[in-house]
């Protein structure tokens, strides 16, 4: 998170987050804590652990926009 948010902070550029999110709370951690502009993630749904839907609402709860 840390090197997540230098880097954001540092750049003129949207900052996407990529890989290492195991859990909802990881997603919304790097774009709260870590001031990404946006997440990617894949074996969190390839592995079915979560679904788009599940990520989204959970996201929206937390006040983060989402695209529903």
């Amino acid at each position: 998170l840390v090197i997540t948010r230098r880097v954001s902070e540092a750049v003129g550029v949207p900052v996407v987050a990529s890989g290492g999110a195991g859990t909802l709370e990881h997603m919304a951690d790097v774009l709260l804590a870590g001031k990404a502009d946006a997440v990617l993630a894949a074996s969190i749904f390839h592995f079915g652990t979560y679904t788009v839907g599940d990520v989204k609402q959970f996201l929206a709860k937390q006040n983060i926009p989402v695209r529903l």
